[in-house]
């Protein structure tokens, strides 16, 4: 309904233009009053559309859909390898969508339960389209995650893709992995970089042997990442950038019990005491790249709170340095910048600890 008014208000403008310029002939004076008409009609029918679209708070909406998502040892994850018609059916339809063809996304989407809604985020101001699955029966037919892009396409000419493959809800046992809040970082850090696509599983890396999507190349998160960026595919090409957003718990890092040393920070101007943060581009070779660049940036956002490690293979957190991540290996001569964070920068009270990592993030991503 929404998407056909829109193109109905289209249709009228062009209508009022037309007659517009034929009001022009019939003189001075009464094409100035035709134009003043003119114009007040737009403004008009501008203010309805606007109107028409809903408002919603985006972090509040991607939370309340983290919090219904499938936890640890819940199952509810459907094996993308068992359904490939329903995965390339999805991926149609962000292609679709992405191009700006909402009618075209919204018929492939129907076919495997997700709908294309457009949004005015209240948090910005912009407007943005969500492809969410719709539950039937109380669940999630396939959990496969929910997708944000930023509206109008054609307006927003940023390059950076903003992906949380470990978000998890907070139920009991929801979250064992340790990734609570996660998506909450990724949301902040798409608002304040304006960044053109926002991904988030649909499933706790847990939820079944399958569902952790950073680790599993037949993934639909996996494949729309792959339509997000591969050039044959229209995609962002070389000039992408990634910012996956991760958290880590400290107490599985700490040396004890067989667990890996603790990060220690080797950025300036730190460079002393165990890191709260760990960045890596995927590699051991980090020097003079984007993860770098956002390194320094994170530990200049506060010297005396955020404690960066660079991972770069010399161990001082290579355990977290994302090595076997599935979106890195398919960059296509891209940017992968990937943030671990402990408990401690999680915290938001005030300041917000995990709102000031993620726009010192976008801030030398964006």
């Amino acid at each position: 309904m929404r998407i056909n008014i829109g193109r109905n208000l289209q249709r009228r403008f062009r209508s009022l233009v037309a007659i517009e310029g034929d009001l022009f002939l019939l003189g001075r004076w009464q094409s100035r009053i035709a134009l003043f008409s003119v114009l007040t009609c737009l403004i008009v029918i501008s203010s309805i559309a606007h109107a028409a679209i809903p408002v919603i708070d985006l972090k509040q909406a991607v939370d309340t859909f983290v919090q219904s998502i499938p936890g640890s040892g819940q199952g509810g994850y459907k094996d993308p390898t068992c359904d490939l018609i329903a995965r390339t059916r999805l991926v149609k339809g962000f292609q679709k969508a992405r191009n700006g063809q909402l009618l075209r996304a919204s018929k492939h989407l129907a076919l495997v339960n997700y709908a294309a809604r457009i949004y005015v985020d209240s948090g910005t101001g912009r407007e943005v389209v969500i492809l969410q699955e719709e539950k039937v029966n109380g669940a999630y037919p396939r959990a496969w995650g929910l997708y944000v892009i930023a509206w109008p396409p054609k307006q927003n000419l940023s390059n950076l893709v903003v992906e949380v493959p470990h978000a998890c809800p907070k139920a009991p046992n929801g979250c064992d992995g340790g990734d609570t809040d996660s998506h909450l970082v990724g949301v902040e850090a798409f608002r304040s970089a304006n960044a053109r696509y926002l991904f988030i599983n649909g499933a706790q890396r847990n939820a079944t042997s399958l569902s952790d999507v950073a680790h599993q190349p037949e993934s639909a998160f996996e494949k729309i990442h792959e339509a997000a960026l591969d050039p044959i595919q229209m995609g962002l090409g070389a000039s992408v950038k990634v910012y996956q957003a991760h958290r880590f718990f400290t107490g599985n890092h700490d040396g004890q019990n067989g667990d890996p040393p603790p990060p220690v920070d080797n950025v300036n101007p730190g460079m002393e005491g165990v890191a709260d943060v760990v960045v890596s581009n995927g590699t051991n070779t980090p020097t003079g790249t984007l993860a770098e660049t956002v390194a320094v940036a994170v530990e200049a956002k506060d010297s005396l709170f955020f404690f960066v490690c660079l991972a770069n293979g010399a161990g001082t957190c290579s355990d977290l340095a994302a090595t076997t991540n599935v979106q890195k290996d398919h960059m296509y001569g891209g940017s992968f910048v990937h943030v671990e964070a402990n408990e401690s920068v999680y915290v938001c009270g005030s300041s917000c600890r995990r709102d000031q990592l993620a726009q010192a993030v976008a801030g030398a991503m964006k």
